[in-house]
């Protein structure tokens, strides 16, 4: 593999690379989806290829008895948070919680990095599952570093998961406000609770992966120790056993609600350096599937994606098996005894020889142009989008699959805004061969080449934040409640939640329209329920997937290279479990009240902040 990346027509040799090998790799446990990418930013954290330097200088100034920067104690968290592999983190982690920062060349999942290093792009945290701040630092960006407290806001809309410590008591309306929500009853509201409180049946893929059932857990027995600080050293502990925690550990105060697509949690107090029981408690409040990259979105870019049958655009692409048969039914009849008798009673049999050749070449050539016009030349396309708006901010997240067939495919490629970040869903992303892959990033991001095929399905998820005065006005009069579009798209169905938990009904609203709403009937919502399910993801008829499975060894040999790959031991990523399925899904089960009081849910044509590659 190779990547080729080029500035004004100069290459950039710094990022580009002829060849590397994605298999060793991913063989060797650096690359792996299953455990969640953890980032530290502190105020206090070294540039990266200053580290060792930093840790030989903090452990001079301890000998010689002079103050030291101090750093939380990371320890404990990096060993459960990280995946087991070949490396024991014990005899990296001895001596001193600084030398955390050394052991990270053996922490592929994990990294400490200090203010500065905060992207200025929301785009540069997308591959991050985890972020810990303490509430200074989140502070300090808001005020000294805008631009990338806004990438970190934006990275949270879209899916995020961060912590916050340090919190204290007032740590909830502190951060509302620094996020720009207004000190009213329609703020967000956050969950108090105490660690012991959280349900631990949430870990979801923690839980998995440390049972000692597990295949990976045994095939890497061993390798992991749960670790502690007992009267300031590093020990190894039985706080697990059998894969289960045996004390919880000190009691920590949280608060936790989402922002959009992401999830924030707030610790009143410092959990470091923590203990087994209370990392994973605090893990549980973010739920395994929301911390696991494949997950949380729904694919994979290691492993197989059998989802990517789910989404195909209906009647496109599909062979007219019909209009074969009927085709080669007369093809044979016209050939066959027709033509003989009508050469036989010409007596001209001897031309035979050329009839059935040519009559057999125009027949193919009449089915293949006939499969290519059926299709035609334009682009097809198929979108389900699920949008997240406050309306008292503005701000916002939309998440959506998209996919693409072209009859004959356009050189301009597919567009989208340059916030917005685009996840190509392959069924075999390591081996599924595309050709050259090009994108142009200028005033937007433009996809070419093995993005963009003539006559071949190519499926995307974008995820975009927005901010945007687009929303729905609606006002109260008496006992009525009335509604105005001004989302510049027309509303299909709208269900709205009052602040006494009634739900409304309204239908077919055009832009910019006005329209009462009226109470809804059991009518309404099994129709709006109806609408949604009709759009789902469903295999096409008559499709067997398992016929698509090539018996290759090079779909199958990245995944049995190393024990040390945890992808391995996982069933397959559904789109199901993506964050825009499971909006839908807890919508549905909770009657369209998942948001609570002053809500609604909307039916669109499109929403104009939701990008598309072709308008």
């Amino acid at each position: 593999m190779s990547v080729l990346t080029f500035e004004d027509g100069n290459k950039l040799d710094e990022l580009s690379n002829q060849g590397f090998s994605v298999v060793s790799f991913y063989a060797n446990g650096f690359y792996t989806e299953a455990y969640p990418s953890t980032i530290v930013f502190h105020r206090n954290a070294p540039p990266r290829d200053l580290r060792s330097n930093w840790v030989l200088e903090q452990a001079t100034l301890e000998e010689e008895g002079k103050p030291t920067v101090e750093l939380p104690d990371l320890r404990i968290l990096f060993n459960e948070q990280t995946l087991p592999n070949n490396q024991q983190l014990q005899s990296h982690f001895r001596d001193s919680s600084n030398n955390t920062l050394t052991a990270l060349d053996f922490l592929t999942r994990s990294d400490v990095a200090p203010l500065t290093d905060m992207p200025t792009t929301w785009q540069g945290l997308s591959s991050a599952d985890f972020i810990l701040l303490d509430r200074e630092d989140f502070t300090t960006l808001h005020d000294k570093y805008p631009d990338r407290f806004a990438a970190l806001h934006n990275w949270i809309l879209s899916g995020g998961n961060l912590l916050i410590w340090n919190a204290e008591q007032d740590g909830p309306q502190a951060i509302d406000q620094l996020l720009g929500h207004k000190d009213t009853d329609d703020r967000p509201q956050w969950q108090r609770m105490s660690s012991e409180d959280v349900e631990l049946r949430d870990l979801g893929i923690f839980n998995k992966m440390r049972q000692p059932g597990n295949r990976f857990t045994a095939a890497n027995a061993g390798t992991y120790k749960p670790l502690g600080i007992r009267n300031g050293k590093l020990v190894e502990t039985d706080d697990r056993q059998s894969g289960k925690v045996t004390d919880p550990g000190d009691s920590l105060q949280l608060a936790t609600r989402d922002e959009g697509f992401g999830r924030m949690l707030l610790v009143q107090e410092n959990p470091f350096p923590g203990s087994v029981g209370s990392w994973e408690r605090i893990f549980a409040t973010f739920e395994g599937q929301r911390l696991a990259w494949f997950q949380r979105h729904g694919m994979s870019r290691l492993r197989e994606n059998p989802g990517f049958w789910e989404f195909l655009i209906p009647g496109v692409g599909v062979a007219p098996v019909t209009t074969f048969e009927l085709l080669i039914t007369l093809f044979v009849i016209v050939i066959g005894p027709v033509n003989y008798f009508l050469l036989r009673s010409l007596g001209r049999l001897n031309f035979l020889i050329v009839t059935v050749p040519v009559g057999a070449l125009l027949v193919t050539f009449l089915l293949m142009g006939y499969a290519f016009v059926s299709d035609g030349l334009h682009t097809q396309s198929r979108i389900r989008s699920v949008t997240l708006l406050d309306q008292h901010t503005g701000q916002g997240a939309t998440w959506s699959r998209q996919s693409y067939y072209a009859g004959l495919a356009s050189s301009s490629g597919l567009t989208f805004p340059l916030d917005t970040a685009i996840y190509d869903y392959e069924q075999y992303p390591l081996t599924q061969h595309t050709g050259q892959k090009r994108l142009n990033w200028g005033d937007n991001q433009v996809l070419r080449g093995g993005y963009f095929r003539s006559r071949v399905t190519q499926q995307y998820l974008a995820i975009r934040p927005f901010e945007t005065p687009l929303k729905l006005n609606i006002s109260s009069s008496g006992d009525q409640l009335s509604v105005q579009n001004q989302l510049s798209t027309n509303v299909l169905k709208l269900l709205v939640i009052d602040d006494k938990q009634d739900t409304f009904y309204a239908g077919n609203l055009k832009t910019d329209a006005t329209s009462t709403l009226q109470p809804a009937t059991p009518s309404d919502i099994s129709d709006f329920r109806r609408t949604i399910n009709d759009a789902g993801l469903n295999i096409p008829e008559g499709f067997d997937r398992r016929a698509y499975v090539r018996i290759d060894s090079r779909q199958h040999n990245y995944y049995i290279q190393s024990s040390n790959t945890p992808e391995l031991y996982l069933a397959p990523p559904t789109f199901g479990q993506s964050l825009l399925e499971r909006q839908l899904s807890d919508q549905m089960a909770k009657g369209f009240k998942a948001l609570g009081p002053k809500s609604y849910v909307a039916i669109v044509e499109r929403f104009p902040e939701t990008p598309l590659g072709l308008d």
